[in-house]
């Protein structure tokens, strides 16, 4: 038997039995439907005898209390509603309430109302009027309690018709799931057995089992062509099975050889991505993360003690600019080596387990002390550090000698991020190059309080260029022969709005760091020039000597920019003193710190005509 079939028998058993339901349903709701019928008829008698009795007591009351004037309209009114009456009375008796005395009386009393004319002046007339009318009541509520039964016996037997149709439909269902289950039952075993069979014959095959699970009989002709199939497949199969194997091997190989190459560049990316490329030491995003961390560590215990020492290499752009940056870095390196050796694992004063080493600018390292027991030890790995870079480092046969200024920082004053902590350990390695480097020095408040004064200096001496604060005075200049003046010479003083007149100690080296010094310059050439053109024009020549000349000093960043030539020539056009009057004084130092560039500018400069004068000579260790 084939699939096919089977399903067609279980189509037929489905489709008969749906058939054969909806008939029986039907069926039996047109009979609870024709006996819903009846119970409605007979409740209607039931509500017209009601009616009918409630009518004639309303006309019995109304004929007791008639006047004499209003007889003939009632009397009118009475025939109506007794012809009104004689139809319901009528659809009573086909009703066959079973009270046939009541019916009677009821059915005289209505034709004597509706036969006899009455008239409105004879009161043996209203009389029998009257008395045709309670009989025609009482012979209806004779016929009430008949009614009454009878619509309680119709309820009844459509509540036990109804139950009968429910419980004929509910077991009509019932016996169809039953030859429906029956038929599944049957099926399935014909079908879905035998299938699974061979599902599990073939899960055997996959599964690489020699000896393949024999069918004896599939149940259908296209289950047994299967079963016959799959005997001739197995072999197939696995020899397919085989090479796909040994496929999956190889790839697996190549993907475990391609992960290991990507776990291996990530690691590579990682460690780019927080380490310095040209020393391997941490770079700058690292060492904030770890300061970050020892901060947070005592913050939750306040007996944790770390610190931080900023190193920064003394006279490493002499190496730089002695012997390119190919050596430079060859000796950053050579430092870095050195600082990773001043870290022993062993060391309870420094240990390479929790501390860390970053270089965080061009020749700038940051030594991070995670854990020391006393902050004594952190000027302890300072001296040893020292120690390590006073060896001589020998580079392509050219021996080095090098130092570094270091700043201390420890977590005693209470940090609350790296960026502090940094900043005040800078600010003691800017106190430890300025006190004469190859030193450490240990932040305290007052290079705090320093560090914002000279923040405030800078700010205020920006706000000073941008309002100009700044003033000219003029020193005579005189002849020590004759007495005569014979120039002037420009002194710059700053009039601060709060501290008054500055002196140019407090204000002219932080210019010089911070490159304002330019537009001062430029600022004081000008006002100069144009102060010796007023001179010139309120004055005069009169004793027929060489006119006034004025000296302005100028620094070795103004001098070291080709565009001073310009500015100079601006100076003197827009003035219009000769450029012979205006006298330009440079330190030695200055001429001797830029060798190739600055001897050129000043020739320009003597060809505007101004003289160039010296300043400072032979002080000092000056070698010219």
């Amino acid at each position: 038997m084939r699939i096919s079939n089977h399903i067609s028998l279980l189509h037929v058993v489905g489709v008969a039995g749906a058939i054969g339901l909806a008939i029986g349903t039907a069926l039996f709701m047109r009979m609870n439907e024709d006996a819903t019928r009846r119970m409605t008829r007979i409740t209607d008698d039931d509500i017209r005898l009601s009616y009918l009795i409630i009518d004639g007591f309303e006309f019995v009351s109304l004929l007791e209390s008639v006047q004499d004037d209003s007889k003939q309209p009632v009397l009118d009114l009475a025939q109506g509603a007794a012809e009104r009456w004689h139809d319901d009375l009528a659809r009573l008796q086909r009703a066959d309430l079973g009270q046939t005395a009541a019916m009677r009386r009821a059915s005289s009393a209505l034709e004597a109302l509706t036969e006899r004319p009455v008239d409105a002046g004879d009161q043996q007339s209203l009389a029998a009027l009257h008395a045709n009318a309670e009989d025609f009541v009482l012979g209806l509520k004779g016929l009430e309690a008949a009614s009454k039964e009878r619509v309680a016996v119709a309820a009844e037997k459509l509540e036990a018709q109804r139950r009968f149709v429910m419980l004929s439909i509910g077991l009509m269902c019932v016996a169809f799931l039953l030859v429906i289950e029956h038929t599944r039952y049957w099926t399935t075993r014909r079908l879905v057995r035998p299938a699974e069979d061979l599902a599990n014959a073939a899960m055997h095959a996959m599964e690489g089992d020699e000896q393949l699970p024999r069918i004896a009989h599939c149940g259908t002709a296209e289950l047994n062509f299967i079963s016959e199939m799959l005997s001739g497949f197995v072999n197939t199969l696995k020899h397919k099975v085989a090479e796909r194997t040994a496929e999956l091997e190889r790839q697996k190989a190549d993907l475990e050889h391609e992960v290991a190459v990507r776990r291996r560049a990530e690691e590579q990316l990682r460690h780019s991505a927080f380490h310095d490329r040209l020393t391997g030491l941490c770079n700058r995003d690292l060492l904030i993360d770890r300061i970050d961390r020892c901060i947070e560590r005592a913050r939750r215990n306040p007996e944790y003690l770390y610190a931080v020492l900023f190193l920064d290499i003394d006279r490493f752009k002499e190496v730089n600019d002695s012997h390119g940056h190919t050596l430079g870095d060859q000796f950053l390196i050579t430092i870095a080596n050195r600082l990773q050796s001043c870290l022993r694992r062993s060391d309870s004063v420094a240990s390479a387990d929790g501390s860390t080493i970053a270089r965080i600018g061009g020749d700038e390292f940051v030594v991070m002390l995670d854990g020391v027991s006393d902050p004594a030890d952190a000027t302890r790995v300072a001296e040893r550090i020292q120690e390590a870079l006073a060896a001589p480092i020998v580079l392509e046969g050219v021996e080095f000698f090098t130092s570094a200024s270091i700043g201390i920082a420890t977590s005693e004053l209470g940090y609350r991020s790296p960026d502090e902590l940094l900043r005040d350990a800078d600010a003691a390695m800017y106190f430890a190059k300025a006190s004469g480097k190859a030193r450490h020095e240990l932040f305290n408040e007052r290079m705090h309080a320093e560090v914002k004064a000279r923040l405030k200096l800078g700010n205020d001496l920006r706000r000073a260029v941008d309002n100009a604060e700044f003033r000219c005075f003029y020193q005579p200049v005189c002849e020590l022969d004759s007495g005569r003046l014979v120039g002037f010479e420009t002194l710059v003083r700053w009039e601060h709005p709060e501290r008054g007149l500055v002196s140019p100690s407090e204000f002219i080296a932080h210019t010089e760091e911070t490159g304002l010094v330019v537009e001062l310059g430029r600022f004081v050439l000008e006002q100069a020039c144009r102060q010796l053109a007023e001179w010139h024009a309120a004055f005069g020549d009169t004793s027929g000597a060489d006119p006034l000349a004025i000296s302005v000093n100028v620094s070795m960043r103004q001098v070291s920019r080709p565009e001073i030539v310009d500015e100079v020539r601006a100076a003197l056009e827009d003035s219009g003193i000769p450029a012979a009057c205006l006298r330009l004084e440079i330190t030695e130092s200055t001429i001797m710190g830029d060798s190739e560039t600055i001897p050129g500018i000043l020739e320009q400069l003597r060809a505007l005509g101004v003289e160039i004068h010296m300043d400072d000579f032979g002080t000092g260790y000056s070698s010219l």
